[in-house]
Formats: C-alpha cells, sequence, structure tokens
C-alpha cells in the first residue's frame, strides 16, 4: 500500500480527480495548500510572491494502482505549452510516494491488514 501526495496548480485539480474516477480510484483527500518549488515564486514587476496557491491531492492506494495513478495525475495536471509540447511548465506540480504500513478505519476501529488478511510485507 503507497501514498500518492500530489501538489498540481488549482486550475487542473478537478480534471485529474475526473480522470481518476473515471478509471475507479476515487477515495483521495483534497487540500488547499500554497509554496513553491524552484522557480521560488512569481514576480511581477519589484514584488516577489513566494507563496503560490497550489492543490494537493493524497490518495491511499495498492501498489499495482500507484502508477496507473501517477500516469493520469501527471498527464493531467502537466500544462501545455506550445513552445515545448510535452514538457510542461514550471511549476505545474510534483508527485511523491511514500509507504504506508497500515491504514485504520475509525468508524470500526478495522485496519487494513485485518481486513485483507495481508501480512504488510508486500511492498
Amino acid at each position: 500500500m503507497k501514498m500518492i501526495w500530489a501538489i498540481i496548480r488549482p486550475e487542473y485539480s478537478q480534471k485529474v480527480i475526473d480522470a481518476l474516477e473515471k478509471t475507479g480510484i476515487s477515495a483521495m483527500t483534497r487540500l488547499n495548500v500554497t509554496g513553491h518549488g524552484t522557480e521560488m515564486g512569481i514576480t511581477a514587476g519589484m514584488v516577489n510572491y513566494s507563496e503560490i496557491p497550489k492543490e494537493m491531492l493524497m490518495l491511499v492506494l495498492p501498489d499495482i494502482d500507484v502508477a496507473r495513478a501517477v500516469r493520469i495525475i501527471s498527464t493531467m495536471a502537466k500544462t501545455w505549452q506550445k513552445e515545448n509540447p510535452g514538457l510542461g511548465a514550471i511549476g505545474d506540480g510534483k508527485i511523491f510516494v511514500t509507504y504506508v504500513e497500515d491504514a485504520y478505519t475509525i468508524r470500526t476501529a478495522e485496519n487494513r491488514r485485518e481486513r485483507t488478511g495481508s501480512s504488510g510485507k508486500n511492498r
């Protein structure tokens, strides 16, 4: 089981969510965040805006679904550039993938390993 953290431009978030849902990936958390990457923000005239609005999608998926989800997110969140087709633009975002040891359902106190019968060792 893995967690995907996708930080993307807010104007692309619904497009990404719709594409994920079409493939059966619908459980996620959506957060409004601010920050900047290597571009160090936006400069307008003499003012630098270092906190750029982004959205973060958090998904926990079985290992088998991770590559497909990453491919969908990276494809749908990429800014199309006429001068650089296929490359996107600075500030399009970042996707992080981490291991999830276990997950618990608050309502039932059940953990994912108990529900699936998995030992949790198949990373």
